[in-house]
């Protein structure tokens, strides 16, 4: 036991998990990790690359996925954008010097300071999203909220006013992101929400896809996420459009 706990924490440790920048971050993750993957995370809806230099793209269709937003941030319904599963500003970089320095916040850290940059450019936590659910999530925290809270049509998110709650076959996705983030960037969970992923875990096994991301992933950045590595792929924790 103690030399499987010292195999994962040498690979934990080993190497970058990030490139040198967010617009290059951004299109790592579409070249690479998501190429031929292009669904979104929650709603999984299909889009196509913009071939630029910031790693966006368009919604094929939000008719295809039932997704049908609300009024605020409708603008970018049809673009897809990158979402960090943690978001910047619950990460440790946020008491940084660099953050927290007159003139500073997240763009000078990204710039300055390598800390930062592993925990914001880390490719283990970064999902392609529709730009506008990726606007009203922001930096909100997951949670359990009633289904009737928010309406998406077919996309089966509810969106609170401090609470975000994903599809259930994206719980357990976003339970091992959280507890990898946990483990390797020491964001910090309450105890509350750390039973919740836990059980998220627990219930939405790692699916085929989520095994596929984190091998290529893996072999990009030469860093794993335990809570997914070396796990076969189980259908029953696929969403419908995987």
């Amino acid at each position: 036991m103690r030399c499987a706990a010292l195999a994962i924490l040498a690979v934990l440790v080993s190497g970058p998990s990030y490139a040198d920048g967010w617009a290059r971050t951004k299109n790592i993750a579409d070249d690479i990790i998501y190429d031929g993957r292009n669904t979104t995370f929650y709603c999984g809806c299909e889009y196509t690359s913009d071939e630029d230099s910031d790693g966006s793209g368009d919604i094929t269709d939000t008719s295809e996925c039932a997704y049908d937003g609300p009024a605020a941030h409708s603008h970018v319904a049809g673009e897809s954008e990158w979402e960090h599963i943690v978001p910047a500003s619950l990460m440790p970089a946020r008491d940084f010097e660099c953050w927290t320095m007159p003139g500073g916040g997240r763009g000078h850290c990204e710039d300055t300071d390598p800390r930062a940059q592993a925990m914001i450019f880390d490719l283990h936590n970064l999902v392609p999203s529709i730009g506008q659910v990726n606007r009203l999530r922001s930096n909100k925290r997951y949670g359990r909220l009633p289904h009737d809270t928010s309406d998406f049509g077919g996309c089966p998110i509810e969106n609170g006013d401090d609470l975000f709650e994903p599809p259930d076959c994206r719980k357990g996705d976003v339970a091992r992101i959280w507890l990898y983030m946990r483990l390797r960037h020491a964001v910090e969970i309450p105890d509350g929400e750390l039973a919740m992923f836990q059980e998220w875990a627990a219930m939405d096994p790692v699916s085929p896809w989520e095994s596929d991301r984190e091998d290529r992933i893996a072999d990009y950045s030469r860093v794993i996420n335990p809570f997914v590595h070396g796990i076969e792929g189980d259908p029953a924790g696929a969403c419908p459009w995987e």
